[in-house]
């Protein structure tokens, strides 16, 4: 009976195993499979962004995830006071995480590893450990809406992390693991996975010096200015390459949600306004152009008071006979219209066309706006003259630097662009931008002429705060109206200024708006051109390859007698042999000082060390040469 009974108990097993081993082996060993294997991902890590001297925009931290699988979790209890211990969070927070039933559950994602360590110690099966990459922005605010920022998954928000994620974020990969009854990894033997792709490397034409500078210049006349934003961008004329791009206020991509949301968009390609006198030069180049004008012809400015078509213009400065260099100069409203319509309202618009208003440029960045130009059969019989003034159209900073550029490098409208190069990890040239020409907007003689226009404006007209005694700087202020509520505002403002440095050979063109400064301070030649001034000032200071070139003088008056104004622009420029003018050497390093001084032939004598803080001569002021000009210097007075 009882070999019997055994004999039974023998079969059956061999049933049993028959059953499961040979029936059912497949079900069985997926099963074994699935409890005793992991799939852990290997994270890729991002490429970074650089600026066009491999300077990191970015940095990559080491972070670690830590998520559970229910189904397979064993030691609950002690996973759960683990990280109450290590997050000093109540136990029942992660209780509850655990009761959800779902099969993944995170417990805590993003930890810095020095908070992971006790955690990586663990050996609980169900518990799913992921190293992660974390972005990080050692530069803070500095050029943060360009820049952007990733969410906690490592892609793109906003700025070139957006635009270029696909590059930046390469692709995780993945291995299996093996692990025995009590959750320990068993070793490997061949390879069962797939190695991660890191990302690519994106190498920008910006450059970090020029924009550290330029946004502290924007802050400080945040400070001074009270204004709603104010914004700027630096730009190589005769490449199209954006040097610098800023605003204040901005944000800290490291705590993107710290501030308002309006912070973090890109306003010098995102917000539009109305450019004032700053656009008179579409204008000016447009009649200067089709040979209509020359910078000495004379226009009669209606003593300051003029109605046009039932809309009545004021000048701010009141002139009777002024030249058109003049009227640029001193930004006469009733000039430049008059000059407008002699131009015509479809020579105007194509001309605005050729400018690159109302359409985008194509740069290579999330939400740029194409401005507002309006087709010509949409114009009202006062668009010419308004548009001829600034108004009635809208542009980006972006738009206007463009434009600016333009006139700098001889009349060719290039194509913007912030990317010099996208590589691999491995340095493959993935994607490459190079200098491109879309259309010449106007002759380079007429652009010569204006650009000679333009440095009378700075040295004799309303852009005089932007002087930099020793240097040619050539540039526009605008002041318009904000268009608030259906009409315009007496006292909300848009100050700017477009500058071109040096003014002989332009190698920078600089925009600077500034959104409803206090009223008072709300003149484009108040608010915004000495931000320009300080910003090249400090440029030059830094990068010995810009030059001083001689300087020159504008002659003085030869109109007739009885005229009420003296300025002239008849030979502009003329060359003096027997003098120099003194430049402003205070905040300059001595070396800077002695070059400046060479180059405008000043002779100097020199007392202390450290930067110059006096000088005996004021700045802009002509000096025989056997004259001396005593610099003193301090430590304090360190170059900025």
């Amino acid at each position: 009976m009882v070999n019997v009974f055994v004999t039974g108990l023998l079969l059956a097993v061999v049933a049993k195993l028959f059953y499961v081993q040979i029936l059912n082996h497949e079900h069985y060993a997926s099963r074994a499979q699935l409890q005793s294997t992991d799939v852990e991902v290997l994270a890729a890590v991002p490429g970074h962004i650089i600026d066009r001297n491999g300077v990191a925009l970015t940095a990559n931290l080491i972070h670690y995830s830590f998520a559970v699988d229910p189904e397979v979790m064993e030691q609950p209890e002690a996973i759960v006071e683990a990280f109450a211990r290590a997050f000093r969070r109540s136990a029942d927070h992660y209780r509850q995480r655990l009761a959800t039933g779902r099969s993944f559950v995170w417990l805590e994602r993003n930890v810095p590893r020095e908070r992971a360590e006790p955690l990586l110690k663990l050996q609980a099966r169900g518990l799913i450990v992921r190293r992660e990459v974390r972005r990080r922005y050692p530069f803070g605010s500095l050029a943060a809406p360009l820049v952007g920022f990733t969410n906690v998954d490592g892609r793109g928000i906003s700025g070139l992390e957006l635009e270029y994620d696909t590059f930046l974020r390469g692709e995780s990969g993945w291995q299996l693991l093996r692990r025995d009854a009590k959750g320990r990894v068993l070793p490997q033997y061949g390879h069962s996975g797939q190695q991660p792709r890191d990302g690519a490397q994106v190498r920008l034409t910006l450059d970090m010096d020029y924009q550290s500078i330029f946004q502290e210049e924007l802050a400080r006349a945040y400070e001074r200015l009270s204004p709603a934003s104010v914004q700027g961008m630096l730009m190589n004329p005769q490449t199209g390459e954006i040097l610098a791009i800023a605003q204040v206020p901005s944000f800290d991509p490291n705590e993107p949600r710290s501030g308002p949301l309006s912070s973090q968009r890109l306003l010098a390609i995102t917000d539009m306004y109305e450019p004032g006198s700053t656009l008179k030069v579409v204008t000016a180049a447009a009649a200067l152009d089709a040979g209509l004008h020359s910078p000495t012809s004379e226009i009669y400015c209606e003593d300051g008071e003029f109605t046009y078509r039932n809309l009545k213009i004021r000048d701010t400065s009141p002139r009777g006979i002024l030249t058109f260099a003049e009227i640029l100069a001193h930004s006469s409203n009733i000039g430049i219209i008059k000059i407008a319509e002699d131009l015509g309202a479809s020579r105007l618009y194509n001309y605005c066309g050729r400018f690159g208003f109302g359409t985008r440029s194509g740069i290579s960045l999330p939400g740029e706006a194409p401005g507002l130009l309006r087709a010509l059969r949409d114009w009202t019989p006062i668009s010419t003259g308004e548009i001829a003034m600034g108004q009635e159209i809208g542009v980006t900073t972006l738009q206007l630097a463009s434009a600016y550029s333009a006139i700098a490098n001889g009349g060719l409208l290039m194509r913007p662009f912030l990317v010099d190069r996208v590589q691999s990890a491995q340095g493959k040239t993935l994607r490459r931008f190079q200098p491109e020409i879309i259309r010449r907007v106007a002759s380079r003689a007429a652009m010569a002429q204006l650009r000679e226009m333009l440095e009378l404006a700075v040295e004799q007209g309303t852009g005089r705060e932007a002087r930099l005694p020793g240097y040619r700087l050539a540039g526009k202020t605008g002041t318009a109206q904000k268009f608030i509520d259906g009409k315009y505002s007496d006292r909300e403002f848009v100050a700017t200024f477009a500058a071109m440095f040096p003014a002989d050979r332009p190698r920078l063109v600089c925009v600077v708006a500034v959104d409803s400064p206090i009223y008072g301070t709300h003149f484009g030649g108040e608010a915004a051109a000495p931000i320009v001034r300080n910003t090249i000032k400090r440029i030059l200071n830094l990068d010995d390859n810009f030059y001083a070139p001689p300087r020159t003088r504008y002659v003085g008056a030869t109109r007739p007698a009885g005229r009420p104004y003296l300025l002239t622009t008849q030979n502009y420029l003329e060359h003096s042999v027997s003098w120099g003018v003194v430049p402003d050497f205070r905040g300059y390093s001595l070396r800077k000082a002695l070059q400046l001084a060479r180059q405008t032939g000043v002779r100097l004598r020199v007392e202390g060390s450290g930067g110059v803080v006096r000088q005996s001569v004021k700045p802009g002021a002509p000096v025989d040469h056997h004259q001396e000009c005593l610099i003193t210097l301090s430590p304090e007075g360190i170059a900025r």
